[in-house]
């Protein structure tokens, strides 16, 4: 019976909601194009969050206007967002379940600008019920853990599960909105076990996403142009990448068509050191007299003023000592 009358009451505070009937709060959420006027009520709203508590009451109200209404301008939260948060207010209830994960770490962070504290405790909670989720979504947490450190449980998680594997955030469905500061330092420091090749995939695949549609996703359909942007986006990072223990073979397939977007002499270290180092004990007495004839050819090249033609016939003769392998 009791939870039948409360069904009635949150019903009933919906309408009112609904309506905006009696309301004396008129607040303009969003973002333009994407904004919305809520009529609201300030009795409820002082009552359940803490923020309108303190921005209603007191010293710090604002005066209303000549409707006897007051008029706020909230665009630091989406209109999606504010009315979940608004109708829980309200009505009591929230539907996590139907959400999607991004979307409820967004609730947990107007939550958490509204104080509602035993909302915030509740949904961070529930996002830790699936850590497959939250581990799709790492760019995202990793966010919230850095700039939220009070969501204590996500924190925790974030910082326990980082340092098992660091690589979780290059695998992570949200990789592409790392921002280039925290991935300058993950690379800076070798935060991660992956591959050098696959570091360059997924410098590749974040570019196409930080290019704002300028790159196609297919790198091997880009022209001079697209390579030169692509090399603007990445130039901070190329220097802590160890392009010196990728296979030959992987660095002529996959680095030298944006060989464009590397100083001249920092690509000829590259293939100087690779040719030599890949080359294992016993192979050395079959392929010495080839590699000697690679030195040779290589100090006589730099002094050389045609760059191009020693990049040019440089690679060939890698890419013979790696097929004769």
């Amino acid at each position: 019976m009791s939870t039948d009358l409360l069904k009635i009451i949150s019903k009933e505070y919906n309408d009112l909601l609904d309506t905006g009937e009696f309301s004396d709060v008129e607040i303009l959420v969003g973002e333009e194009p994407n904004t919305k006027m809520l009529n609201l009520h300030s009795c409820i709203l002082k009552l359940r969050s803490k923020y309108f508590r303190t921005l209603l009451t007191g010293s710090n109200r604002i005066s209303k206007t000549k409707n006897n209404v007051i008029k706020l301008q909230k665009p630091g939260i989406s209109v999606k967002i504010y009315e979940i948060i608004i109708k829980y207010i309200y009505c009591g209830v929230i539907d996590l379940a139907s959400k999607n994960t991004r979307t409820n770490v967004m609730i947990l962070i107007a939550a958490n600008e509204l104080g509602l504290t035993e909302l915030c405790d509740h949904v961070e909670d529930y996002l830790l019920q699936d850590i497959k989720s939250l581990k799709q979504n790492f760019v995202l947490i990793q966010d919230v853990a850095y700039n939220f450190n009070h969501f204590k449980k996500l924190t925790k998680f974030y910082e326990s599960t980082f340092q098992q594997d660091p690589s979780l955030i290059f695998r992570a469905d949200d990789f592409t909105t790392i921002k280039h500061e925290i991935l300058l330092d993950l690379l800076t420091k070798d935060k991660h076990s992956l591959k050098t090749i696959e570091i360059w995939d997924k410098l590749i695949e974040w570019s196409v996403v930080q290019s704002n549609g300028l790159l196609p996703s297919d790198a091997t359909t880009w022209t001079v142009d697209n390579i030169s942007t692509f090399g603007d986006l990445i130039q901070p990072f190329i220097s802590h990448i160890n392009f010196k223990v990728m296979n030959p073979s992987d660095f002529l397939r996959k680095i030298k068509p944006f060989k464009k977007i590397f100083d001249k002499d920092f690509y000829i270290e590259i293939l100087e050191y690779y040719s030599f180092k890949t080359c294992s004990h016993s192979q050395q007495s079959k392929q010495s007299f080839a590699l000697t004839k690679l030195t040779k050819f290589c100090q006589l090249c730099k002094k050389i003023s045609s760059t191009d033609f020693f990049m040019y016939n440089y690679e060939l003769l890698v890419l013979e000592v790696e097929m004769d392998r």
